[in-house]
């Protein structure tokens, strides 16, 4: 029985650890001349970040229309593409300017007048090294127009997250999905070159070539890491471990929960935007003793195409099927109305109508006065404020969700079916039988399936 158990324990071991860590290795093969060509091309299209830059940071918005923003402000736009650009090693913001606009697809982006400001405040400032346009994609049009006038490398939202992406991302998985995020930019803007010259330049068939590679490499890879997700999610099922995602918006303090609720030091949250690029799982308990894996994901942004984010949409999706979603946000956050209904926007698809959602509003200790949902939990993860109240929320949105209920059973001590009661079930309390010592009892916490195969169990 000793060995028996023992087992059961390194099995489930195993279980864990693959599901917290990438079983296979995602990675494709490229020759020194096909890696060397790439980063040609990619240095065209993304720029180059390698000893940082001095940026002047232009926020353009559009002022009136349709298309204005009407849930954030363009002082709350300024203060999020100043974290963007500062999230990149040795980059600093040294000046900066709004640019009110009626629309962001004219040729030259900004009139003469625009143009002329931007080009003097750069002029007065030596210490410029390049130009941030804060919209989510330019045009390769606009951005040799804006290029060519200023005389300073130009990046748009999508160049400088790819470089964020790049930093951050450590693990192959994340690595595999930050190279497909890279891909649709560069062909655009190679699409676009071949446009703007009515095709009658030569459009390197090498480039075309190595891209359509380079692409084909990736997918595959992708395919391989679905297959892993898939494998992934099926175990869980298997031993029965429910999960709970935790999603939000970059930077709202996901993992910061996810180490409080699952207690595991070997988490370390970090502040800055997209620390996290990967889908990892924690273990960790419910009051009820109830072991739950707390899936960790990428946090959401706005303002960029949905091409850039949707090779981790593979990662986001696998999360989403969790048996509870937590919607994390910093309420603290002044534009916290918008990055909660862009998050909103982007989950709220992925999702079955049977699914729980806890809204959780994180770094209450940084505001005066208090204005929430009522079906929304305040919570600091710095000062441990409201987790009690949040890990007895999830206990009961888990055991609704999953089926799970108390049961009282019989068994004698030290029996075989003792040790499943403990394997397959989570056993909440043990109670000696008084009219009879050599029997006990246990409460277990358990869904009706899981006894219906306790009494097959019992008939072998």
């Amino acid at each position: 029985m000793y060995v028996i158990h023992k087992k059961i324990e390194l099995t489930v071991c195993n279980v864990l650890c693959k599901l917290k860590h990438t079983v296979e290795i995602f990675e494709f093969i490229e020759s020194e001349e096909e890696d060397e060509l790439y980063k040609v091309i990619s240095n065209q299209y993304l720029g180059v970040i390698a000893g940082g830059h001095k940026v002047f940071l232009l926020q353009p918005y559009i002022k009136w229309g349709k298309d204005k923003k009407r849930n954030t402000t363009p002082e709350l736009q300024m203060a999020e593409s100043v974290a963007l650009v500062e999230s990149l090693p040795y980059w600093k913001v040294i000046d900066k300017a709004f640019a009110p606009l009626l629309s962001f697809q004219k040729k030259n982006l900004l009139g003469s007048g625009g143009l002329d400001n931007l080009l003097n405040k750069i002029k007065q400032n030596g210490q410029i090294t390049a130009v941030f346009i804060s919209i989510n994609l330019l045009k390769h049009v606009q951005r040799m127009e804006l290029q060519n006038i200023l005389g300073l490398p130009i990046y748009d939202r999508y160049s400088i997250i790819i470089h964020i992406f790049r930093e951050h991302a450590k693990t192959p998985e994340a690595k595999l999905q930050v190279a497909l995020a890279e891909l649709p930019y560069i062909w655009k803007k190679m699409g676009e070159v071949y446009n703007q010259h009515s095709g009658q330049i030569n459009f390197d068939e090498n480039r075309k070539k190595l891209l359509r590679t380079r692409e084909s490499k990736l997918k595959k890879a992708l395919e391989k890491l679905k297959e892993n997700k898939k494998y992934s999610r099926n175990r869980r099922k298997k031993f029965g471990f429910p999960s709970i995602a935790v999603v939000g918006y970059t930077n709202a303090g996901k993992s910061s929960l996810i180490k409080v609720l699952s207690e595991d030091e070997s988490l370390k949250p970090r502040n800055q935007l997209f620390a996290t690029l990967d889908t990892i799982c924690y273990e960790g308990l419910l009051p009820c003793r109830q072991k739950v894996l707390y899936m960790d994901t990428i946090g959401f942004i706005q303002d960029v195409p949905e091409m850039l984010l949707a090779p981790f949409i593979v990662t986001l999706e696998d999360a989403i099927i969790s048996d509870v979603i937590v919607h994390v946000f910093d309420i603290s956050h002044p534009d916290m109305k918008a990055q909660f209904q862009h998050v909103e926007k982007v989950i709220k698809p992925m999702l079955n109508e049977h699914q729980s959602i806890i809204y959780v509003a994180n770094k209450c200790d940084l505001i005066e006065k208090l204005d929430i949902d009522e079906n929304t939990i305040a919570i600091s993860c710095k000062d441990l404020t409201g987790i009690d109240e949040l890990k007895l929320k999830l206990e009961e949105e888990i055991l609704k969700a999953t089926g799970r209920s108390v049961k009282r059973i019989r068994v004698k001590s030290g029996s075989l079916a003792s040790t499943w009661l403990h394997k397959w079930t989570t056993v909440i309390n043990l109670e000696p039988d008084t009219d009879n010592p050599e029997y006990m009892f246990f409460d277990v916490l358990t869904t009706d399936l899981t006894m219906n195969e306790f009494k097959r169990f019992l008939k072998q």
